[in-house]
Parts: structure tokens; sequence; C-alpha cells
């Protein structure tokens, strides 16, 4: 089994993120000292900053998907947010709501404190090799080419692939590519 650890989005379900090829430990909420010694950390959209929030005591690789970077403003996301419903979409063949409104409640809670952290110095003492980024091209909303300026200006290895914000297939093949090496 892959010592590998998913922080998924919030407000999805994890059947999202099983299929026939991978063996994540999917891990919802607070990071455990397990979760500071996985091989690898991916962190998917906000699941991306809760891994940028604990850096410090992750001792593996960290793989961010769609990470919702630089620090913009709470209404600006919102915003983003309403233009990507409407776009792309919350409800896809893979993905479900979840239908927890106390899960939701507290998962709003830490996702607008997790949008309220500016990961700029974070990003600024971290080595090239430790934090990889996997963007979806298409994804318009949240990490837009103005995260990918700014994560090339910190140094971060950032690959495209024919996504959009969702995952998608073409997310787990670049995952399962960065995790065979």
């Amino acid at each position: 089994m892959k010592n590998v650890l998913l922080l998924p989005v919030w407000m999805t379900s994890l059947k999202l993120y099983k299929n026939n090829n991978s063996d994540y430990n999917i891990c919802l909420g607070k990071l455990d000292q397990e979760a500071f010694s996985a091989k690898y950390v991916i962190g998917f959209s906000l699941g991306a900053l809760v891994a940028l929030r604990d850096i410090k005591n992750i001792q593996g690789k960290i793989i961010l998907i769609n990470p919702l970077v630089p620090k913009r403003g709470v209404m600006r996301w919102l915003v983003q947010w309403v233009k990507f419903v409407t776009s792309e979409g919350l409800f896809l063949e893979r993905q479900n709501f979840t239908s927890n409104p106390i899960r939701y409640i507290f998962g709003l809670k830490e996702c607008i404190e997790l949008i309220n952290i500016d990961f700029s110095k974070t990003l600024n003492n971290v080595f090239e090799d430790k934090v990889t980024v996997i963007r979806g091209k298409r994804d318009v909303f949240y990490c837009d080419e103005f995260a990918v300026s700014f994560l090339h200006s910190k140094n971060i290895n950032v690959i495209e692939v024919d996504a959009g914000h969702n995952w998608n297939e073409e997310i787990e093949k670049t995952l399962d590519n960065l995790l065979s090496t």
C-alpha cells in the first residue's frame, strides 16, 4: 500500500476519491501524527490549504491540486465560487454534496479560516522539491493564471493537466505518475 494521505475538499463525499487504481488514506479534518509521517500528502482545493497550514509538521512530499492561492478576500472567493458553480458545477458523476448539515457548517467555518491565511511566507521557505502543484488548465476560478504566476514566483513546480477545478481522471493519471517516481 502506498503511504499516501489525501486531504479532500471539505464539502464532497469520499466516493469522489475512490477508484480502482488508488489506495489513498483519506483524512478529513485535523491532521495527526500518522498524517505527518506519510510519504506523500495530497491536498485538493481547500485541502491544499490544510496541507500548507501544517507544512512544518509534514515529513513527506506535498502535492497540491488546484490550491486556493494566493490569499484573496472572502468576497472575492465567494464571487469565484458562484462563477465556478454556474460553470463547472458541484455535482458530477462521482461527486456528491455532503448531506450532513453539521459537517457543512463546521466546514464553512474552517473554509473561511483557511482562505484568510496568507501562505506567501510559508511558500517562501519551502524546498523546491517538497511541493508540487497540479493545476487544471481550465481552472479559471481558483487556481487561475494569477495563482500560477504566484506559485512560479515561489519556485514551485506547477504541472498543468487537461482539467478544470474539479477532480477528474487526468488529475488521477498525473497523481499516479508522480507517486510512482
